[in-house]
């Protein structure tokens, strides 16, 4: 967000994190949940919440949420493997 105020956000929780401290916290509000990973996978929508969206898409839980490449991961070429 560009230039978040303590007026438009000082009461906000949640998945983007408490605006006062800049902890992220999980659902309970009191565990302090660093990996942005596991935050996203505890905040994922449950069938007791409300409908957050106008139509619900995959995945939907139980099933876990699709993580995206880690952009450090591995990245040596294997042309050893290839038929060139």
């Amino acid at each position: 967000f560009k230039n978040p105020t303590f007026e438009a956000f000082g009461n906000a929780v949640g998945m983007l994190g408490d605006f006062k401290s800049g902890k992220t916290l999980a659902r309970d509000g009191f565990t302090e949940i660093d990996d942005f990973h596991k935050l996203g996978n505890e905040w994922q929508v449950l069938p007791a919440d409300l409908m957050l969206f106008h139509k619900a898409e995959r995945p939907q839980f139980p099933k876990k949420c699709i993580e995206p490449e880690d952009p450090r991961g591995e990245r040596r070429r294997r042309l050893d493997e290839s038929s060139v």
